[in-house]
C-alpha cells in the first residue's frame, strides 16, 4: 500500500464531528500538536486504508464493531477498545457491521517523545479501558478547546491528551501484569501436577523452570510466592509425605522406600525425613504400625 492509493471512505452519520485545527506557533515547544479530532458515528463501509503521514492517531471505540488492520494484526474492535498507531506506516481500520462510534485524535510528536513505542512496544496490541469514561473526558477537553483561540487552548489540549495516553500506559501495565500473573499461576500449577507424577525421578529445578519458559530465578520466586515454598522445599515435602503413607501402608524396607520416593541415597533420605519429622522413617513406622 503507497500513500498514493489511500483510500477513505468517510461513511459517517449527520451527526458526526471532524474537527481541523492550526496549532499556535509556541506549540511546537510541547510534547505534542493536535492537527484534528473528532467524534464519528460510522456506518456500515466505513473504511480508512493509508500510509504515509507523520501522525500519531489515538481513536477510543465507544459503541458498535470495527477492526484494525496492523502490523500484521488484524484487531476486533469493541466497546472499551482503544488503540495507538503511527500513521506512516500501512494500517487499515474500518466500521464492521451496521455502526462504529469513536472518538479520536490525530497529533504530531515532537522529536524524543514516544508514546506509541511505548504503548506498541514495536508491535501492536490493543488496550481493552477498564475505565473508558476516563479516557473518553480527556479526548472531550480536546474537542472542546481544538476551536477556541485561547493562548491556553493549545496547552490544555496537550495536557489531556497527555491524559489520555498515560492512562492507555497505566491500562497497558495492568493488563500485562494480570497476563504474567494468570501465566504464572499456570506455571505452577502445571509445575505441581508434574511432581506429583514424578516425584520418584531425578526432577532438576533448572529444567522445571526451563519447561515454564522462565529463568530459574523467576520460577523460584514465582513458585514460592503463590506455595510459600521454594520448588525444592515443596519436592521435598511431596516426597517426605509420600514416604510417610509408604511407611504406615508397606512392608517394604527404609532402603526400597528411600529410592522409591526418589532419594538415592538412604542416608540423605533419613535426615531429610527426619529434618521434617523430627523422628527417623523407623521411629515413624513403629509409632503408626503399632496396635493399641
Amino acid at each position: 500500500m503507497s500513500s498514493t492509493n489511500n483510500i477513505i471512505n468517510d461513511i459517517i452519520s449527520p451527526n458526526s464531528v471532524h474537527l481541523l485545527h492550526l496549532p499556535n506557533p509556541q506549540s511546537y515547544k510541547l510534547p505534542f500538536r493536535i492537527v484534528a479530532c473528532g467524534h464519528y458515528h460510522c456506518l456500515s463501509g466505513y473504511r480508512v486504508q493509508r500510509q504515509g503521514l507523520n501522525y500519531r492517531i489515538l481513536i477510543v471505540t465507544l459503541n458498535g464493531k470495527g477492526q484494525i488492520v496492523y502490523r500484521g494484526q488484524k484487531v476486533s474492535l469493541a466497546a472499551g477498545h482503544a488503540f495507538l498507531l503511527d500513521c506512516n506506516e500501512p494500517h487499515i481500520y474500518e466500521c464492521v457491521g451496521d455502526s462504529w462510534e469513536i472518538k479520536w485524535v490525530r497529533f504530531e510528536e515532537s522529536a524524543g517523545i514516544h508514546y506509541e513505542n511505548i504503548i506498541n512496544e514495536g508491535k501492536f496490541e490493543t488496550v481493552v479501558l477498564q475505565q473508558p469514561s476516563l479516557v473518553e473526558a480527556q479526548i472531550d477537553i480536546v474537542l472542546e478547546q481544538v476551536n477556541r483561540n485561547s493562548p491556553t487552548a493549545d496547552l490544555k489540549m496537550v495536557e489531556a491528551l497527555c491524559g489520555a495516553l498515560t492512562a492507555l500506559c497505566e491500562e497497558k501495565h495492568v493488563h500485562d501484569t494480570l497476563k504474567i500473573s494468570s501465566a504464572a499461576t499456570k506455571a505452577v500449577a502445571d509445575t505441581i501436577s508434574y511432581m506429583n507424577l514424578h516425584y520418584s525421578e531425578e526432577l532438576s529445578i533448572n529444567e522445571l523452570a526451563k519447561q515454564n519458559h522462565l529463568t530459574t530465578y523467576a520460577f523460584i520466586r514465582t513458585f514460592k510466592r503463590q506455595t510459600g515454598l521454594t520448588p525444592y522445599e515443596y519436592l521435598l515435602k511431596l516426597r517426605i509425605t509420600k514416604a510417610r503413607m509408604m511407611l504406615e501402608q508397606s512392608d517394604d524396607s527404609i532402603h526400597e522406600i528411600s529410592e522409591k520416593v526418589g532419594f538415592n541415597n538412604v542416608n540423605n533420605f533419613i535426615r531429610k525425613f527426619k529434618l521434617l519429622t523430627n523422628m527417623t522413617p523407623l521411629k515413624y513406622r513403629q509409632q503408626n504400625t503399632d496396635v493399641y
